[in-house]
């Protein structure tokens, strides 16, 4: 809890750096209650929500209270983090804003060196709330969460290509981060050495932003493997990144993450896998591998690019996150989706397969994307499904939609397949990539066409939705724009529905909108917007 002389102090700071858009609402947010939240609302990724009262009874009166433009482009890629009045959230240009939650107001903003890719997530050290995220240039950054002021800044990345996509994970005193790359990509310059990149999980000291230690998910340090015209190098073994947040047992002190492709040969055994580590020293306990030999970069979609390894893989990524259930019997079981379309079923203490069930049809942007979502009391595993007609699989027949899953079994309890509702959008597909949100009675998810829906958690039944695919006019005086729903999905918390709309990678539909949804009897006093 917080003293009020520091809370006073604090606040004025606040005012003075604040900008003249927060002259309209207290500069000072609200820290004393956050609703449950960072990427996965806890630290076994269970993607759900108690703390709302949404409900069947309820949502089809959800409306739509605010919009706000946010800068840095048409492919925002952070998630919010939602207190007793104020909504924390990133941008591609590295703003971090603290908003109003009944009104959207912009109490203030921060720049920070790059675009924020990750959930804001909340830790508490002493008396004091922090707010810590990812970036795009592979730093991880504390601020405080009353003023926004940066606390410490560090370097995460070991490889000029590292980014921060997955969030950080706070647990009792560190911060976990997770380490990707777009190296990928720099593969399609044939005048590139490729590749030398290696993932890796950093265990970080909240405090002060030290690193305690860092574990490569390779082993081995790459090395010079051939040439191709004469002089350009390539290398080996690259990848197998951590594109997502990591998630913890705190009984056992176990990490568990999911790892993607290699991005040059030889293959290793950590590709496509989900890993096990130690918390206190990031010592490897387990790797189960899902797919082998899946060796596969950008420069694959050229053809005859000297860069594309002579093997290639499907691209078959864990994008989304280990989760860490237990069953209705009181049993862990550790649960995980793969871009091939397979969802599996694991024992935590050691990583043997349980159960394996296959959805849709998988591809480079295809099956479980970024992140499932479990029910527990009702032993509900919930598994979006993408299946955009993209890579190896994409002359199957498409499955894009919502299943239900026994977590005990595996069996289908339901399934929502979405109809194709493109006609006449550039860049739209009916899948669901983003990652989902449960609540007690309900399942919130967003497609790539822009519509975001509630499910009936027990029957897949739609009890509403909205499509967002629209111009706003939005609280910050800006116009934003809605288009394909992506990466971290909506936000539930307390009265209120978040979602970003608009994500133009990948050939989708971009945009810029954070919409704000609440109940009715709340929403009447919120600041309204309408389409358009």
């Amino acid at each position: 809890m917080f003293a009020k002389v520091r809370l006073a102090a604090l606040g004025l700071l606040a005012t003075l750096m604040t900008t003249a858009a927060a002259a309209d609402c207290d500069a000072t947010p609200g820290v004393e209650r956050f609703a449950r939240s960072g990427w996965g609302f806890g630290e076994r990724n269970l993607r759900f929500q108690p703390d709302t009262g949404i409900d069947r009874s309820n949502v089809q009166t959800l409306e739509l209270a605010w919009a706000i433009a946010l800068d840095g482009g048409m492919s925002p890629h952070s998630y919010p983090l939602v207190t007793e009045d104020t909504v924390f959230i990133g941008t591609p240009a590295g703003t971090l804003f603290a908003l109003e939650r009944d009104s959207g107001c912009v109490r203030w903003k921060r720049e920070f060196r790059n675009a924020i890719r990750t959930a804001v997530i909340h830790a508490e050290i002493g008396d004091e709330a922090r707010l810590v995220f990812g970036t795009g240039d592979g730093w991880v950054i504390a601020a405080d969460a009353i003023t926004g002021e940066q606390l410490w800044e560090t370097e995460v990345r070991d490889h000029p290509h590292g980014i921060v996509t997955g969030t950080p994970l706070y647990h009792e005193g560190r911060v976990y981060a997770p380490v990707s790359s777009y190296e990928l990509a720099v593969a399609m310059d044939a005048m590139y050495e490729c590749c030398t990149f290696r993932g890796s999980l950093v265990a970080l000291d909240a405090a002060a932003g030290t690193m305690l230690w860092r574990r490569h998910t390779i082993a081995e340090a790459p090395e010079v493997t051939g040439r191709h015209y004469v002089v350009v190098k390539e290398w080996g073994p690259s990848g197998t990144p951590i594109w997502s947040a990591p998630t913890i047992d705190a009984a056992t002190g176990l990490l568990y993450v999911g790892t993607g492709e290699n991005y040059t040969a030889p293959a290793t055994p950590t590709s496509d896998a989900i890993m096990a580590m130690r918390n206190d020293d990031g010592e490897i306990v387990w790797t189960e591998q899902f797919t082998a030999n899946d060796t596969f970069n950008m420069a694959c979609l050229i053809p005859d690019h000297p860069s594309c390894p002579e093997e290639v893989g499907p691209d078959y990524d864990f994008g989304a996150p280990p989760v860490l259930a237990r069953t209705t019997g009181g049993e862990q079981i550790l649960l995980a989706g793969q871009k091939s379309g397979g969802v599996y079923a694991m024992k935590p203490e050691s990583g043997e397969r349980l159960w394996t069930l296959q959805l849709g049809r998988g591809g480079h942007l295809g099956g479980v994307h970024w992140g499932m979502a479990v029910n527990e009391s009702l032993g509900l595993l919930y598994v979006p499904i993408s299946d955009r007609p993209l890579g190896p699989a994409a002359s199957d027949e498409s499955l894009p939609g919502l299943h239900a899953l026994e977590i005990q079994t595996g069996a289908v309890r339901w399934s929502v397949i979405n109809p194709d509702r493109c006609k006449g959008r550039q860049g739209c597909d009916p899948g669901i990539s983003a990652a989902i949100v449960a609540t007690p009675d309900l399942v919130f998810a967003g497609s790539l066409d822009g519509l975001v829906s509630a499910y009936d958690a027990r029957t897949g039944e739609v009890a509403w939705s909205y499509d967002t695919w629209r111009r706003f006019n939005s609280v910050n005086g800006a116009m934003a724009g809605g288009g394909s729903i992506d990466v971290h999905g909506p936000m539930v918390a307390g009265d209120m529905l978040l979602v970003q709309s608009g994500y133009g990678q990948h050939g989708q539909a971009g945009g810029n909108a954070l919409l704000a949804f609440r109940l009715p009897n709340l929403a009447a006093d919120a600041q309204r917007v309408s389409p358009e």
